[in-house]
């Protein structure tokens, strides 16, 4: 009995583990391998556990810590650092901290060909 009792302590207690993490992908608007990067910083926080951000899809995948995030939570991340997403749009001011080249709002299915990407950000 104090067997089972143990193995369904650890079995719950592993259970919580796992509802506490979870994942989501959600579109998100750029143009440049400087983009990917910066989207990606955006997500380095705590309670974010990876967030890959695939620039030929324009999908971001998260994986996260449901105590601490939420869907919305993490959209706002994306659009903190001038990015639209397909649920919220940067503000104005946000996507105009941005390079020049980053401008997808500006590039309407245009790419950022010809541009150094390796330039620091302004």
């Amino acid at each position: 009995m104090t067997r089972f009792l143990l193995l369904a302590a650890v079995a719950t207690a592993t259970f919580s583990a796992q509802a506490q993490k979870a994942e989501l992908t959600f579109g998100v608007s750029a143009l440049c391998g400087m983009c990917e990067q910066r989207i990606e910083a955006a997500f380095d926080q705590k309670g974010i556990f990876a967030a890959d951000y695939n620039l030929e899809t324009k999908k971001l995948h998260v994986v996260y810590k449901t105590k601490k995030w939420n869907e919305e939570s993490l959209h706002k991340l994306a659009t903190g650092v001038g990015h639209d997403t397909d649920k919220f749009k940067a503000t104005d001011e946000q996507y105009a901290n941005m390079h020049g080249c980053c401008k997808y709002r500006d590039h309407e299915g245009g790419s950022c060909t010809g541009h150094d990407h390796d330039h620091d950000e302004h």
